[in-house]
C-alpha cells in the first residue's frame, strides 16, 4: 500500500472509526498532504504520521508503528531534570543509569523545542515513547556516563526488554509479586498457582505494576479477592463509576471480532477470560453499526460472589509511569480497598480511550481506540493525570541505583 494511501486511511479511521471523535478533531491533515510522498523516506513518513497523531493528544492508545522494528532493547526516565537510561540490554550500546544529553549533537532542551510537535503529552514524565523513538532513530547520542560525555550510535537490540512474574518472601510475612503485564496468561496463571497458598498465609502482600503494560482486566481478578477484607464481598464496596461508551462502526466490529476470535484459540486461556471474550463478542455483534452505545458503568456484576479472608492482612502496590491501559484500570480499582495503600507516582493514565483496534498495512500497523470513557463528560478524565498514588514518592536519580520505591513501603510495613 503507497505511504499516501496509507495516510489517507489513517485520516478516514481517526475522522470516522476513533472513539476520539466525538471530543478531538486533531490537526487539519492538509499540511500533511503537502509533505507526504510515496517515496518518501521510512523514517519521514513516520514522522509526519506521528505528528499528525499526537495532536489527538492520546497517549498509547493513537500509535502508528513499523511492524517488523526490532527490539530498541531500552527503557528510558523522562524528568524535568533530564532523560535518563532505566535499563538496557549491553547491545544497544546504553547502560543503565545514562543521563542522555544531546540528540545528532544538538541539545536535548533544543531538540525537544523544535521537535515539540511529536510529542502526545504536556508532561515530561509521559514523553519516555517518542524519545525511544527518536533515540533509536538518531545518528548519534551524547551520554553522561561517570561523569564523562561519550558520544555512541543506539543500535536495534536483538531482544526486547522482557516483561518479568515473579514472587518471593522479601521477609518473615511479606510476600512479593511483580506482574509487568496483565497479557502472558500462562505465566501470570503459574504465578498465582505458586504464590496463593503462601498469600493466603502472609500479613503483608506487595505488589509491584510499575512496569505493567496492560492487557486484559481479567487476569488480575484474582488480586482483586485478596483486597477484600475479612467476610467482605464486592457489593459491599458500593463500587459504581460511569462506565463507557463503544464506537460500533462496521470496520471497528469486524476488527475486534478477528482479534478475539484469533485470541480465544490460544492455549492456556482460562475459562474466566474465554467467558468475557464471548460477552464482549457478543456485545459486538448485536451492536454492529449502532454508533455510540454506553457499556457497563452500573455495578460490579462480573465478579464472584466471594468473600474476603483475614491474610493478607495489608496490600501495598507500587506504580509508576509506566504502568498503563489494565495496569491503571488494576490500580484504580485497588485504591477502593480500605486495606490497600499505592505507593509510588501517577500512571500513565491512558483508559479515557481505550479497547483498540490495529490495522495492518503491511510494513505498519495503526492502533486507535474503540471506547470513551463517560467520565470524560464530567471533565473527569485521566489524560496526562493517570492514577494517583496514596503516598507520593518523587522520583529522583537515586532510583537509579537503588529501589527506593520498596524500601519505603518496607518502612511502612515495619510500622504496620
Amino acid at each position: 500500500m503507497r505511504k499516501t494511501a496509507i495516510f489517507e486511511d489513517v485520516v478516514s479511521i481517526m475522522t470516522q472509526d476513533s472513539a476520539t471523535k466525538k471530543d478531538i478533531a486533531g490537526a487539519d491533515p492538509t499540511g500533511f498532504r503537502e509533505c507526504i510522498s510515496d517515496d518518501m523516506s521510512e523514517k519521514d513518513f513516520l514522522y509526519q504520521v506521528q505528528i499528525y497523531l499526537a495532536s489527538f493528544g492520546v497517549i498509547g492508545h493513537v500509535a502508528f508503528r513499523e511492524k517488523y522494528a526490532k527490539p530498541k532493547g531500552f527503557v528510558l526516565r523522562s524528568t524535568i531534570q533530564g532523560l535518563y537510561v532505566e535499563q538496557a540490554n549491553a547491545d544497544t550500546n546504553l547502560q543503565a543509569g545514562d543521563q542522555i544529553v544531546k540528540l545528532d549533537g544538538q541539545h536535548i532542551e533544543e531538540f525537544y523545542r523544535m521537535h515539540r510537535a511529536y510529542f502526545t503529552s504536556s508532561t515530561p514524565e509521559r514523553n519516555y515513547r517518542e524519545w525511544s523513538e527518536l533515540i533509536s532513530k538518531a545518528r548519534q547520542v551524547t551520554v553522561l556516563r561517570a561523569g564523562a560525555e561519550q558520544i555512541l550510535s543506539v543500535e536495534p537490540s536483538q531482544n526486547p526488554i522482557e516483561s518479568r512474574f515473579e514472587w518471593k518472601e522479601l521477609e518473615k510475612g511479606v510476600i512479593y509479586l511483580r506482574l509487568d503485564d496483565f497479557r502472558n496468561e500462562k505465566a501470570i496463571n503459574k504465578l498465582y498457582q505458586e504464590a496463593q497458598d503462601t498469600i493466603k498465609r502472609a500479613a503483608c502482600l506487595v505488589i509491584d505494576v510499575r512496569q505493567n503494560t496492560g492487557g486484559m482486566d481479567s487476569l488480575y481478578f484474582p488480586l482483586l479477592h485478596y483486597a477484600l477484607s475479612e467476610g467482605q464481598v464486592y457489593s459491599d464496596l458500593g463500587w459504581t463509576d460511569e462506565g463507557m461508551e463503544i464506537l460500533y462502526t462496521e470496520r471497528n466490529v469486524d476488527l475486534r471480532l478477528k482479534d478475539f476470535e484469533a485470541y480465544v484459540q490460544q492455549e492456556g486461556i482460562n475459562q474466566e477470560t474465554k467467558d468475557l471474550l464471548e460477552i464482549i463478542m457478543q456485545d459486538l455483534q448485536a451492536n454492529r453499526g449502532k454508533g455510540y452505545v454506553k457499556f457497563g458503568g452500573e455495578d460490579r456484576e462480573m465478579f464472584p460472589n466471594v468473600k474476603g479472608g483475614s491474610h493478607p492482612e495489608k496490600i501495598f502496590v507500587l506504580a509508576d509511569v509506566y504502568c498503563a491501559s489494565s495496569g491503571d484500570n488494576f490500580v484504580q480499582m485497588m485504591k477502593c480497598f480500605p486495606k490497600v495503600t499505592v505507593l509510588g507516582r501517577p500512571t500513565l493514565g491512558i483508559l479515557d480511550y481505550s479497547n483498540c483496534c490495529q490495522v495492518d498495512y503491511g510494513d505498519y500497523s495503526l492502533n486507535f481506540p474503540t471506547s470513551r470513557a463517560l467520565a470524560l463528560d464530567k471533565g473527569q478524565g485521566m489524560t496526562d493525570k493517570g492514577i494517583e498514588p496514596d503516598i507520593l514518592i518523587p522520583w529522583t536519580v537515586e532510583h537509579l541505583e537503588r529501589d527506593v520505591d520498596l524500601e519505603r513501603c518496607l518502612e511502612m510495613i515495619h510500622d504496620f
